[in-house]
């Protein structure tokens, strides 16, 4: 009987990636565990990957890993960890797009799977956010839960023909009305959004209202103003300064059965940056990392 291969965790990176020390992070902390990790570059994952279709029923489909450092030595993928495929640029011809086809299809779990990578797009986050949407309900069964989620809804609007989109044009395209919102690309990172009384001239160099709709309007979120420190670039900064809570989760679930194995809180982020800098970016330069403090008021 032929042995199973060893396991171990993938992370797909950026050939040329800067941010990188969370992602140490997390590798030494599984290594510390006698979990092997390796680390490939997405451009190079039909080279050193593979799906062995057993013929089973269900389907089993392991994805096979030969390491670049040792090509002799074979492992299964238990897990796929993208820190590559969120930008056009991770995508330069149909290679790229086979190899994230063959990452997907492949028996290993995918964090995330494309269904999730496309569930945390704007576009998403619209169609649940748009004022008067009914989608929250098919998630949410409980009418008094989904009451309470959307009082946390800032206004998201398409950039369509709907009568939401509709309003979402007259807004975009008034020079006052524009100032109390943000204009959002399907990216992340940071760099891509249009503020305020920018959006009426950028609408207009975009052209025909056709090329308007991978944008979402957004009502921009005024959090309060406080005095602090920044350390960036080698500087100590002083001054009035805004941050943004985001709170990390993590799920685990069957997907043909529905079945959640695992679903809770992980931690938090929060960036704080410059009253005056629209972006918050940490790894575009914009913003930085900072901690809590809690306080009795």
């Amino acid at each position: 009987m032929k042995q199973p291969l060893p396991l171990c965790v993938l992370f797909i990176v950026q050939s040329e990636e800067r941010n990188i020390f969370d992602q140490r992070h997390l590798q030494y902390t599984l290594e510390s565990k006698s979990v092997p990790v390796f680390r490939l570059p997405f451009s190079s994952t039909l080279q050193h990957t593979a799906v062995r279709d057993l013929g089973s029923n269900p389907p089993l489909r392991p994805l096979v890993l030969t390491p670049p450092h040792a090509s002799s030595e074979e492992y299964e993928v238990a897990v796929v960890y993208f820190r590559s495929t969120y930008t056009p640029s991770d995508f330069p011809g149909e290679s790229a797009w086979a190899a994230r086809y063959q990452l997907e299809r492949s028996s290993a779990i995918k964090c995330p799977s494309i269904l999730t990578h496309l569930a945390g797009t704007k576009k998403v986050q619209q169609v649940l956010a748009t004022p008067g949407a009914t989608h929250l309900g098919r998630f949410l069964a409980d009418k008094a839960a989904v009451i309470n989620v959307e009082k946390t809804f800032a206004a998201i609007y398409p950039m369509d023909k709907s009568e939401a989109g509709a309003t979402a044009k007259s807004i975009a395209t008034d020079p006052e009305k524009s100032k109390g919102y943000v204009l959002k690309p399907q990216r992340e990172g940071g760099g891509n959004n249009i503020y305020r009384s920018a959006i009426p001239p950028f609408l207009r160099e975009l052209g025909n209202e056709e090329n308007w709709r991978g944008h979402i309007l957004m009502e921009l979120i005024e959090p309060p103003a406080q005095t602090n420190m920044i350390f960036r670039e080698g500087a100590l900064n002083h001054g009035e300064v805004i941050a943004e809570l985001g709170v990390f989760g993590t799920c685990l679930w069957q997907r043909k059965e529905h079945d959640i194995i695992h679903n809770s809180e992980a931690g938090y982020l929060l960036r704080t940056k410059g009253r005056g800098s629209e972006e918050g970016g940490v790894a575009a330069g914009f913003g930085s990392i900072d901690s809590v403090c809690l306080v009795d008021v």
